[in-house]
């Protein structure tokens, strides 16, 4: 128990206890909300739609030509906002194993805003940039769930390819997580080529994650891609039905290595959630034939 008094308190201690007050009152409105839909608005072939369910807000991007959908784009615990809730976003915290004091992140495409609100909030040293190409969900995002852009933390509306390209900017952690309904991720989002400018924009020693439908078409060309790129690459699949690749070019870490890595985490860092259990996931993809267990999880897949 921290047994300081706010006079004793660090700049960044009171940032963050100041941040987490602001998101549990954001939260708290929508709670109290009767409304159980809480916004809509057409975007292309897509509604955009943030619900309230109970306890959680969820938002959605729903093909207007699709009868229904079990693919969420984000969703948010109202008692508890900076608990991540999607099981591949607590994958992808597995990151900071790798670069654990990152000072540039890259996060492409925004969701609710969930995973960047987070990393914000517990990487007081990093500077984000969130590229969305959909400005509703951009809207869904700041006013909903809380994501609020400030010195450290930009959102720009654009296609994650155009902005790359034109860009020169290169990053520490960069995470891709771009999704439409039914869990496909947009083909120009995972050819050779896009891949190969993500990899020309990772600093030395940093590293890429990107979360992949098990079933979208090009689940294998992007793995193999990656292995191509990347001198390490591991897999991490959720509980759902995606998987979380980490691609980088530092050596492959050995259980206790990365045991040690996700101990110093939890140490450093309230993220709410176990993350040994993910660790555990690992499985490496290159260089091949590596061995990597941390421990053995027996959690099913239920969802995305």
């Amino acid at each position: 128990m921290n047994t300081q008094s706010p006079a004793h308190k660090s700049p960044v201690a009171l940032w963050q206890r100041a941040n987490e007050d602001r998101l549990q009152r954001n939260a708290q409105r929508w709670a109290e909300s009767r409304e159980t839909t809480l916004y809509s608005e057409e975007w292309g072939q897509y509604y955009v739609v943030v619900t309230r369910e109970g306890q959680r807000l969820v938002l959605w991007m729903l093909d207007t030509k699709a009868a229904n959908t079990d693919w969420i784009q984000s969703a948010m615990n109202l008692r508890a906002p900076l608990r991540l809730q999607s099981s591949y976003t607590q994958a992808m915290i597995l990151a900071l194993i790798w670069q654990p004091s990152p000072q540039s992140v890259f996060l492409s495409g925004l969701g609710g805003g969930c995973l960047a609100t987070t990393l914000h909030h517990h990487l007081t040293g990093a500077s984000f940039v969130c590229v969305e190409i959909a400005a509703p969900v951009v809207t869904a995002a700041t006013r909903y769930f809380g994501c609020q852009p400030d010195e450290r933390l930009s959102i720009i509306v654009s296609d994650v390819c155009d902005f790359l390209g034109q860009d020169r900017s290169t990053y520490d952690l960069m995470f891709l997580d771009i999704f439409c309904d039914h869990g496909v991720t947009p083909k120009h989002a995972t050819e050779p080529d896009f891949l190969t400018l993500c990899r020309d924009r990772i600093r030395d020693n940093g590293l890429l994650a990107m979360n992949l439908g098990n079933r979208d078409p090009a689940f294998s060309e992007v793995k193999e891609t990656l292995r191509t790129l990347f001198a390490t690459v591991y897999a991490c699949r959720g509980r759902g039905s995606t998987t979380v690749f980490f691609a980088t070019d530092q050596q492959p870490m050995s259980p206790g290595q990365l045991q040690h890595g996700v101990t110093e985490l939890d140490q450093r860092h309230d993220f709410l959630f176990p993350l040994l259990p993910w660790a555990a996931r690992l499985e490496p993809v290159q260089p091949p034939g590596a061995e990597l267990r941390v421990n053995q999880g027996d959690d099913q897949d239920h969802e995305r």
